[in-house]
């Protein structure tokens, strides 16, 4: 009797919200607060994100998660969004937009809005507008998982390359809420895009795909696709 499958992939209607960010972009946006930046890994921010091509709807790129065999397997998710984004989100292109956050006030007990004022829930590094502006290609990261329980297949995430060649990773993730990883550089996560890449010491592709801490051991295999 063959074990169960999950399949996670992009459905059609994704693929083509996919297909349309192939194209310059006007703005690239994040939600700021608490839980964006981690100091167990620097250089990467954990946000739902909103890109805004020159042309076309702006387009939410967030986490789908589903509990199975024993643990969680999530893939990216893309939404056409009907509105404007609100002016609540910060911008990895324009440094000045920080967006806002809410916080309750012990003399009042409500949460007004005001800009996040600490440095670790904004992003505050250079500008990837000179990077990110104009897209080169996107592929995605299809990640394939077999355990004891049964098989999967999920598309983990997009390995964006922008104007100057050098690739960017979104993937999805199981925490916290519907929240992405951003890496606007590889790091550690290079070995996930690239086979070829050298391997860190006791840090496997399954442990930077959240596979580490499973009951059971799973075999963990990554493709790339391009859009």
């Amino acid at each position: 009797m063959s074990t169960p499958h999950v399949s996670l992939c992009l459905p059609d209607h994704e693929r083509e919200l996919l297909a349309a960010l192939v194209s310059p972009w006007r703005d690239l946006l994040y939600a700021p607060g608490p839980d964006l930046t981690s100091p167990l890994d620097p250089g990467a921010y954990r946000t739902s994100l909103v890109i805004v091509p020159v042309a076309g709807t702006a387009i939410r790129i967030s986490s789908m998660i589903m509990p199975a065999f024993g643990g969680e397997i999530c893939r990216v998710r893309l939404e056409a969004l009907p509105h404007d984004p609100p002016s609540s989100l910060g911008s990895f292109f324009d440094l000045a937009r920080t967006g806002t956050v809410y916080a309750l006030t012990p003399e009042r007990g409500v949460a007004p809005a005001r800009p996040p004022d600490r440095a670790e829930w904004r992003y505050g590094a250079v500008s990837l507008a000179s990077r990110l502006g104009r897209i080169s290609g996107i592929r995605v990261l299809r990640e394939r998982g077999r355990g004891a329980a049964g098989s999967w297949e999920a598309d983990r995430g997009l390995a964006i390359t922008g104007a100057d060649g050098n690739s960017c990773l979104v993937l999805g993730m199981a925490e916290p809420g519907e929240a992405t990883l951003f890496l606007p550089t590889l790091g550690l996560y290079r070995a996930v895009v690239d086979p070829a890449a050298a391997r860190q010491p006791g840090v496997t592709v399954s442990d930077l795909l959240g596979h580490g801490d499973r009951d059971d051991p799973v075999e963990i295999a990554v493709e790339l696709h391009a859009v």
